[in-house]
């Protein structure tokens, strides 16, 4: 999954199609939008796959912003929470595919 949002930053903006972009929209189809701390997690991933991809420091980046994102350990355990979630949603998904599939 975190695999995916890398390479969809690395598409080309004017070129890329919509299931190149899909993996970006993932934290907002499968997170809690009602949970507290959805913006942050959204934010934490995403900002993770751009380090990831543009080559800098996402442990820099946090401990640069302490206010905004906490300690290291919150941010590193947001982020897995987050794939986690995101990657059960991703199969949950599949899964009643492949039973409609075989209903048919």
């Amino acid at each position: 999954m975190l695999l995916w949002m890398k390479r969809a930053f690395r598409t080309d903006p004017r070129t890329r199609s919509a299931a190149e972009i899909r993996p970006l929209n993932w934290p907002n189809d499968y997170l809690d939008i009602a949970a507290e701390d959805f913006n942050l997690k959204r934010d934490i991933l995403l900002l993770w796959a751009k380090c990831r991809c543009d080559g800098s420091s996402f442990q820099e980046i946090i401990r640069g912003r302490p206010t905004k994102y906490g300690s290291s350990a919150k941010v590193y355990r947001l982020r897995d929470e987050a794939a986690a979630q995101i990657a059960a949603g991703i199969n949950a998904s599949i899964a009643r595919g492949q039973a409609e599939q075989n209903k048919a």
